[in-house]
């Protein structure tokens, strides 16, 4: 009887570990560029093919020891392993590890209007300054995303010629704003909406015009001393932190370009460093705070966070409308938005 006992026992071990610890290798490729995605919240995400497939396809995952750079196509081995139970509710059901690159090989294609962030500057001839409209052409999913003047929206198109398309009605979110936004939002609205379009882009400006070559609206690329010229001037309130959006009392950051340097408060001590970056990618150093006492378990969480992420080494950030954002593999950790 015991030793019936030992063989179901053995047998039951064997079969919790063959499920928990399943593994396989796959062969991915990844393309040289990411693209916006919706994951719990606002993040980008890597494109990837599986071994003979023909399209790409948005990963919304954290490949574990992968250091993507852009710019560059990678052929990749991973592991994918059965992630263990319980799972949490803003994680996939794998985990993925780098096993071997197989190649990687510089992409130096010319971007042109696809996949870049451009500002609305221009609509039906009237000059546009606010910055609350800008959009994203993506060409692998053939849609155009962004920000209409008050909400998030996206629309899909199609390729008539190389420089030419049609859009179709696009969709969004539907809150409230402010009059002019609303004003901003109708007339772009009107203005994208089941339209042809030739594209023209001169340096930095893109036009979109009609059958009759009249510019129905302007956008232009931001350069990157256009963007830490903007970063610069403004003072930034921490207003979202992990994807929770509070009031998180004197936390901010603020920086300048010219010494490197960047500065803040963590919501209970002031701090200071440098910070060095390549293309969207930050990185921080020598960051020091004063070691005032925090008042509240949430302050000094708010604390520690922001100094995890400020001495991380790894984090990319972009500008988007009225916000500054950072982000720790491919997922959005702190917002920044303007304040006076």
């Amino acid at each position: 009887m015991m030793k019936r006992f030992k063989c179901m026992y053995v047998f039951v071990v064997v079969l919790v570990s063959t499920f928990t610890y399943a593994q396989e290798n796959l062969k991915m490729f990844v393309k040289e560029n990411k693209v916006s995605c919706q994951g719990v919240g606002p993040m980008e995400c890597l494109q990837v093919k599986y071994g003979n497939d023909k399209e790409w396809q948005l990963f919304y995952d954290h490949i574990e020891g992968f250091n993507f750079e852009k710019g560059n196509r990678y052929e990749i081995v991973v592991t994918r392993t059965k992630r263990p139970q319980p799972i949490p509710a803003d994680a996939s059901s794998y985990q993925y590890k780098l096993k071997s690159i197989v190649s990687k090989t510089p992409v130096n294609a010319e971007k042109g209007i696809y996949n870049t962030k451009m500002i609305l500057t221009q609509l039906n001839g009237k000059k546009i300054n606010s910055g609350k409209a800008f959009i994203t052409i993506n060409d692998e999913t053939g849609t155009i995303s962004g920000k209409n003047g008050c909400n998030n929206f996206n629309v899909k198109y199609t390729k008539l010629s190389k420089n030419q398309i049609k859009t179709d009605s696009p969709f969004g979110t539907l809150m409230a704003c402010d009059s002019e936004s609303m004003k901003l939002e109708q007339d772009f609205s009107a203005a994208i909406t089941k339209k042809k379009f030739k594209i023209v882009k001169k340096n930095n400006t893109v036009q979109f015009k009609n059958a009759k070559n009249k510019t129905v609206m302007e956008f232009s690329i931001p350069t990157q001393n256009q963007l830490w010229s903007f970063i610069e001037k403004n003072n930034w309130k921490l207003i979202a932190l992990e994807n929770v959006g509070q009031d998180y009392g004197k936390a901010s950051i603020k920086f300048n370009v010219a010494e490197k340097r960047v500065s803040g408060n963590t919501g209970c001590n002031n701090f200071t460093g440098t910070y060095e970056t390549n293309g969207d990618h930050i990185s921080f150093d020598k960051v020091a705070a004063t070691l005032m006492a925090c008042i509240g378990e949430e302050g000094n969480k708010t604390e520690q966070k922001m100094l995890f992420y400020l001495n991380n080494k790894d984090l990319r950030f972009d500008v988007a409308d009225q916000t500054l954002n950072f982000y720790l593999n491919d997922k959005l950790v702190m917002i920044f938005g303007i304040t006076k």
